[in-house]
């Protein structure tokens, strides 16, 4: 009996001091989304910034998990952004576009006295999104946003003017879209099947094509007659008809 008290008591000597033992120390190594934010907030503060909340600092996963960084080279997205680039390259290669949202100063939101509501507003449309080169706008990844001053350059004021376009230079999510960002898309792109057309004096032929090349309507291209192989020169025209001399 005296065996089994013993026993007993050192059981619940084990569990009390692992029920109070301190939780584990955060690892030094590891970074979560409050580093980032606190990276982000030293250097609006170190540039004269105002420093928001850092709920005003996102998008960020709270399960995110990143590598310790020695030195974080931050740089905005444009001379009056909002997006940030975060870019990490020792010890371990990582980069983060984060958006920081402020509220307007009553003194700014307010001109010559009148009330925020009566001043003038521009819009502009953004991308939800970072937006890699490449990629065809969409209304879902798009949004008109109202701002308090004129845009500069050739920012785009409503989506419907960009849908179908397709992003020539990376633009993060926030910044406004302008022209320099966009491009046509192509009618064709290089490998996409196209109809070769060859016209005679009262016949027409057509038969199956690649095109070898991308291209926009109107423009000359190469394409590959799918049937005997042979690569022709021809005019891109509107249903990826491309007229050629002969077959």
């Amino acid at each position: 009996m005296m065996r089994i008290s013993k026993l007993a008591f050192l059981m619940g000597a084990l569990w009390a001091s692992s029920a109070c033992a301190e939780p584990a120390a955060p690892d030094p190594a590891i970074w979560g989304p409050d580093d980032l934010r606190r990276v982000m907030i030293d250097w609006l503060s170190s540039n004269g910034r105002t420093a928001p909340e850092p709920k005003a600092i996102g998008p960020l996963d709270p399960r995110l998990t990143v590598a310790a960084c020695d030195k974080v080279d931050v740089a905005p997205r444009g001379a009056s952004s909002t997006t940030f680039t975060l870019r990490c390259k020792s010890p371990a290669d990582w980069t983060f576009v984060l958006r920081v949202d402020q509220p307007v100063p009553p003194s700014i939101a307010k001109a010559a006295g009148e009330p925020a509501a009566d001043a003038p507003t521009w819009v502009i449309v953004v991308p939800k999104v970072e937006l890699p080169k490449g990629a065809i706008l969409t209304a879902e990844v798009l949004e008109e946003r109202k701002v308090s001053s004129p845009p500069t350059g050739q920012a785009f004021k409503s989506i419907a003017e960009v849908v179908g376009l397709r992003v020539s230079y990376p633009i993060g999510p926030g910044a406004p879209l302008a022209a320099r960002n966009v491009a046509r898309t192509p009618l064709v792109a290089k490998g996409e099947n196209v109809t070769l057309v060859a016209n005679g004096s009262g016949f027409e032929i057509s038969v199956p094509g690649r095109a070898e090349q991308d291209g926009y309507e109107g423009d000359l291209i190469a394409v590959k007659n799918v049937k005997t192989g042979a690569v022709l020169k021809g005019r891109l025209e509107r249903g990826k008809m491309v007229s050629v001399m002969q077959l």
